[in-house]
């Protein structure tokens, strides 16, 4: 899935009004998964120097990146975090408001994990990571045509349309509500210009 929708969904499934507070962990959360594969990118083109099809096709693919990727996108190492969380919660009732936050955080890496899961083809993770080198791969993907590509952006895209109504009751600053608004209008300029 892409990386705003990731964030929309999340914030739809995991937020409250009355937790407006987590929000931000929620919303960071949701990134964690994709920033070491922001970093790269930036490497890559940036510094290096390398055109699309190298980035996309070989450098991605390299043992090193792959398992940078790999550890924002493990399942078990978030659940890790959150045991951690409620340990440090219950043994230091100051800190249950920063635990609460790093919960949620980790919580919505794994929805954004589980999102992915059954939508990449041969670009996916190691969701079971460190314990485990499994690398599912499904017949769809949110992206490649060959692989129904424009049906399953069209149903993500429907889907945070559908959440960004429920993720819009949850925002109180207009800005944030603006950014909200920017977002889903560029999904669906990038859905035209990839697949129309």
């Amino acid at each position: 899935m892409n990386t705003p929708s990731h964030v929309i969904l999340n914030l739809a499934l995991l937020g409250h009004r009355s937790r407006s507070h987590l929000n931000p962990s929620i919303f960071w959360g949701a990134l964690v998964p994709d920033l070491a594969m922001f970093g790269f990118y930036g490497w890559a083109k940036l510094i290096v120097q390398m055109d699309e099809a190298t980035i996309w096709r070989e450098a991605y693919y390299e043992p090193f990146w792959q398992t940078i990727f790999d550890v924002g996108n493990s399942i078990p190492l978030a659940l890790l975090v959150i045991a951690l969380a409620l340990w440090v919660g219950r043994r230091y009732p100051v800190w249950q408001p920063l635990s609460l936050g790093v919960i949620f955080l980790a919580a919505s890496v794994i929805l954004h994990c589980l999102g992915d899961l059954p939508v990449h083809v041969d670009d996916g993770h190691r969701h079971f990571w460190p314990f485990s080198n499994f690398r599912y791969e499904s017949s769809i993907s949110y992206w490649d045509p060959d692989h129904h590509g424009g049906i399953v952006a069209l149903v993500e895209f429907l889907l945070v349309m559908v959440a960004s109504i429920r993720v819009w009751q949850l925002l109180q600053s207009r800005w944030v509500k603006g950014l909200l608004l920017v977002s889903n209008g560029l999904m669906w300029v990038i859905y035209a210009g990839f697949y129309l």
